[in-house]
C-alpha cells in the first residue's frame, strides 16, 4: 500500500464507521437546497447555460445523493455522492437552449437518503429569445380549398447580424408554396439598419383539407442561430360540409316514418342555391331548406316503410349552383330490420 492511498482508505473507512455508529443511534442524514430554482433571466437562443445547486446536510449522518434524473434538454456534468453531517456538495447542471424558445421550465429529480425527503426537485428556468426577427411572426390561414392562391409575406432580420443572407426556406406541406428576397425600401422594420429579406408563404388551391400545424423553416448563413421557424396554423375547409358527415341511422324497424336531419354549410364567399336533393335510395326522400341565405342550410332525410329491410349504403345527392362543385354527396348506411 502507498502512503498515497493509506490516507483515503483510512476516510472512507472512518466515513463507513461514522455511517454505521449513526445508524445505531438512530440518526439520519437531512437534506436542506437552500436555492433549488434557477432562473437565468433572458438569454439568447442556443446559448449553453450552466449552474451549481448547493445540497447541504443538516442532519447527522452521511447524506447519500443515489440518483440524479435530468429532464428532457438538461445534462447533469457531476454530483457529489455523499455529503458528510454538517457538509455540502453539488450538482451540477448545464442545458442547451438550441431547441427552446420563449419560457422554460426544465427539471432534475434528485433521490436520496433523507427518509423525510427521499426525491427533491431542482429547476433551471429562463426566458429563451430568438436574435432572428419577423413581422409579423406567423402565417395563418383561414382558408377554403380550391380558392385563389393565398400569400402571406414576412419581412425576416436579425438582432445581432446585420450581414444576414437567407439560404433556403422549407415549407413543410407540398402545398405550400415558398420564395425570399430582399426586402424593399417600404417592406423594412425600422428596428435595424443590417440586411433584411422578405419571405412569402403561398397556399395552393390544391391544399390538403384539414389543420395547418407545421412551420415553416428558415435557413441562413448567421453563425449562432442557422435555422429559424416560423409558425403555420389555420385551417383548410371544404367548399361544402355536412354535419354529420355520414348519415348513419344504424338498426331500425320502419313500422312508421323515422326523420333525420343534416346541416350543410357552404363555406365560399359566393353565395349558392340549392336546385335539387336526391336519394339513391328507394324510400328514403330527401329536402332541403334554407338557414342562412346562400350559406346555410337545413337537409331533411325521411326513412319511409316501403325502404327495402336489410343493408342499406347509398347517398344524398346534393345538386347547386356553384360552378367549383356543383354536386355534393352525402353517404347514408343502416340496417332496416
Amino acid at each position: 500500500m502507498s502512503n498515497r492511498t493509506r490516507p483515503v482508505i483510512l476516510t472512507l473507512l472512518a466515513l463507513v464507521a461514522a455511517a454505521r455508529l449513526a445508524a445505531a443511534a438512530g440518526a439520519a442524514p437531512k437534506v436542506v437546497i437552500p436555492a433549488p430554482v434557477w432562473n437565468a433571466g433572458h438569454v439568447a437562443r442556443g446559448e449553453r447555460l450552466a449552474t451549481d445547486f448547493v445540497i447541504r446536510n443538516e442532519g447527522d449522518a452521511v447524506l447519500e445523493l443515489l440518483e440524479v434524473k435530468p429532464a428532457c434538454g438538461c445534462t447533469v456534468a457531476s454530483f457529489d455522492a455523499k455529503i458528510a453531517p454538517g457538509g455540502e456538495g453539488k450538482v451540477h447542471a448545464e442545458l442547451d437552449t438550441t431547441g427552446f424558445l420563449g419560457a422554460i421550465a426544465k427539471g432534475i429529480t434528485v433521490l436520496t437518503n433523507d427518509p423525510a425527503n427521499p426525491r427533491l426537485q431542482l429547476t433551471i428556468q429562463a426566458e429563451v429569445e430568438s436574435r432572428m426577427r419577423a413581422t409579423p411572426g406567423y402565417a395563418r390561414y383561414i382558408y377554403v380549398q380550391g380558392h385563389g392562391e393565398a400569400p402571406i409575406g414576412q419581412t425576416v432580420w436579425a438582432t445581432d447580424f446585420p450581414d444576414l443572407e437567407i439560404r433556403e426556406v422549407v415549407s413543410p406541406y407540398p402545398f405550400l408554396t415558398t420564395s425570399f428576397r430582399e426586402a424593399a425600401a417600404d417592406e423594412r422594420s425600422p428596428d435595424t439598419t443590417g440586411r433584411q429579406w422578405r419571405v412569402i408563404t403561398t397556399l395552393q388551391p390544391d391544399a390538403a383539407i384539414g389543420a395547418l400545424t407545421r412551420p415553416v423553416v428558415i435557413r441562413t448563413n448567421h453563425p449562432r442561430e442557422p435555422e429559424f421557424e416560423i409558425p403555420v396554423s389555420g385551417f383548410v375547409r371544404p367548399l361544402f360540409a355536412a354535419t354529420p358527415a355520414t348519415v348513419d341511422f344504424g338498426s331500425v324497424a320502419l313500422d312508421q316514418e323515422k326523420r333525420f336531419g343534416v346541416a350543410l354549410v357552404n363555406f365560399g364567399t359566393d353565395p349558392v342555391e340549392i336546385q335539387a336533393v336526391e336519394s339513391s335510395v328507394a324510400g328514403i326522400t330527401a329536402t332541403a331548406e334554407e338557414v342562412a341565405p346562400g350559406h346555410r342550410f337545413a337537409l331533411r332525410l325521411v326513412l319511409t316503410p316501403a325502404l327495402a329491410k336489410g343493408a342499406v349504403n347509398g347517398v344524398i345527392r346534393v345538386r347547386t349552383t356553384s360552378t367549383r362543385q356543383p354536386v355534393f354527396e352525402i353517404p347514408v348506411t343502416g340496417t332496416v330490420l
